[in-house]
């Protein structure tokens, strides 16, 4: 049994070459380059053997616990199909204790599982100058190669069988990048301390942490025996041998359960009532309101982005904390990016209607009912944030006075986007991702025009509101007369754009409709 899915396994790794040959040889070359980074990294670690014990433990932990992580992560997010699922085997009447055994013995052909041995066989080296140390990392690697397989085959089967549904899968894959965004910071902050200095750092307490816990125990085994703490290296090899078998036991249950068990699609009921378009008026941007919240309500392409918005300044501020920026100015800054990326957002709107603009060329609304229509999500969830956020900024920041700037500079910047990506969407709408598929995969297009728009839209919308963020800056430094006119002149600037953008982009609706249908069908 385990050496015919071995044997599986080894024509699926073939047949990944299968096709014309710019793609096996685009295959071979990715596959070389990935090669070559491996074995900078594992070299790396290697020469670890020169370090002391406690920064070698630091690197070591940290590093192997975010490629445990992976392992449980990538399948939620990447969501594709598995080809070696327990169901597929369920007509050969294999027993489930035999099929979860092959399946997981066959997983260590696989290209990532290849990646983490080469990376644990890296570790046994960098603890070789001692024969009792090498020993226990050998043991420790071998741990962690079982954890890693099996959290995988986890993961993977978990994904093809609960998130058999289309909304299942997006939640799932939300989940996943929010969980790897929200751990970006913490790993560049890992990263950026002088792993050898005397004294506990950051790197170090995150290290014996993640020591006592699933992701990093294998990996701390050999490090707490060359520090001398035989009762630590004791409890990481406890807990990294009973995740193994808890790993091990609930991977055996699984494939007993989806043997036994028949696929079936969401039962979910109907949609009951008009939802939006009952609560806004029968007009053409009334209508056109409607749809576009109801877009962004359900389809991922939407609300994936969306979710991410409030992620972007939480990336933002390791750089600043790295530089012992004070977090009371920082404090003013993430309202006004999450409204210059929240206006950003409407830039190609129109591309991800994909065939279904053809009902605005065909019904002859007027350019201006679609502009207007689709300004209403963005609005609807900007402008309460402006007014939320605004008091709760100056209220973390310490500074009342701040508050017309704030006020001035965010509505700016959320009210010049939307204008300004009125008329770009119009203008110069690109391929966007169907309706249905991942928000994660982009359709491949000829030149560069995407950059180009993403750029302009960006920059025109900074230009735009250059003059309310020129007298915030200033008011910050003393003038406090500066606050009342960066409110005026970011209201001012922003409900101006916004109204000319919205009949400039009309103009261009209207008179280029058949352009417009054209560009939203290719992808």
């Amino acid at each position: 049994m385990v050496a015919e899915l071995f044997r599986l396994r080894l024509a699926l790794l073939r047949n990944i070459f299968i096709g014309t040959k710019t793609r096996a040889f685009g295959i071979a070359v990715g596959l070389l380059v990935a090669l070559i980074a491996l074995i900078v990294v594992c070299l790396q670690i290697a020469g670890l053997s020169a370090s002391s014990a406690s920064t070698s433990e630091t690197e070591l932990v940290i590093a192997g616990s975010v490629i445990v992580l992976a392992f449980a992560v990538a399948p939620l997010i990447l969501q594709r199909a598995d080809p070696v699922d327990p169901r597929r085997f369920s007509l050969f009447g294999v027993a489930p204790r035999s099929l979860a055994a092959g399946l997981a013995v066959s997983s260590f052909v696989a290209l990532p599982v290849v990646a983490v041995t080469i990376f644990g066989i890296a570790t046994v080296v960098a603890w070789s100058h001692n024969l009792g140390l090498a020993l226990l990392a050998v043991v420790g690697a071998g741990l962690a190669v079982l954890t890693c397989i099996l959290l995988g085959r986890l993961s993977s089967s978990l994904a093809a069988f609960l998130l058999s549904t289309r909304r299942a899968r997006e939640v799932a894959g939300v989940v996943g990048v929010l969980i790897l965004v929200l751990l970006a910071p913490a790993v560049v902050l890992a990263l950026s301390v002088n792993w050898g200095e005397s004294g506990a750092t950051v790197g170090q307490n995150v290290a014996a942490f993640l020591s006592y816990t699933p992701l990093g125990a294998a990996w701390a085994l050999p490090a707490a025996a060359a520090t001398g703490q035989g009762g630590a290296a004791f409890l990481s090899f406890i807990v990294a041998a009973v995740t193994v078998i808890v790993l091990w036991l609930a991977w055996r249950s699984l494939v007993t359960v989806m043997l036994l068990s028949n696929r079936r699609d969401d039962a979910r009921a109907e949609p009951v009532g008009l939802g939006w378009f009952a609560s806004l008026p029968s007009t053409p941007a009334g209508s056109i309101a409607a749809r576009s919240l109801t877009y962004w309500s359900r389809d991922p392409r939407y609300f994936v982005p969306l979710v991410i918005v409030p992620i972007v300044p939480i990336i933002m501020a390791v750089p600043f904390v790295l530089v012992a920026f004070p977090l009371t100015v920082y404090a003013l800054i993430p309202l006004p990016v999450m409204c210059l990326f929240l206006g950003f957002m409407i830039h190609n709107d129109i591309a991800l209607d994909s065939s279904a603009v053809w009902l605005h060329i065909v019904s002859g609304k007027r350019g201006i009912a679609d502009r207007v229509g689709r300004m209403a999500p963005v609005l609807l969830i900007g402008l309460p944030l402006i007014g939320i956020g605004s008091v709760v900024t100056v209220f973390l920041a310490g500074n009342s006075a701040a508050l017309p700037s704030l006020l001035g500079v965010s509505t700016c910047l959320l009210l010049s986007g939307i204008g300004l990506g009125s008329v770009i969407s119009a203008r110069f709408p690109y391929a966007a991702t169907r309706p249905g598929d991942s928000p994660f995969v982009q359709p491949q297009s000829t030149g560069s025009t995407s950059v180009f728009v993403q750029i302009g839209i960006v920059a025109g919308t900074l230009l735009l509101s250059a003059p309310s963020i020129y007298f915030g800056i200033i008011a910050e430094f003393g003038d406090a007369d500066a606050h009342t006119a960066a409110l005026w002149w970011g209201v001012i600037t922003g409900v101006v754009v916004l109204v000319l953008g919205a009949v400039a982009g009309g103009a261009i609706v209207n008179r280029r409709g058949p352009e417009i249908l054209a560009t939203s069908l290719r992808a």
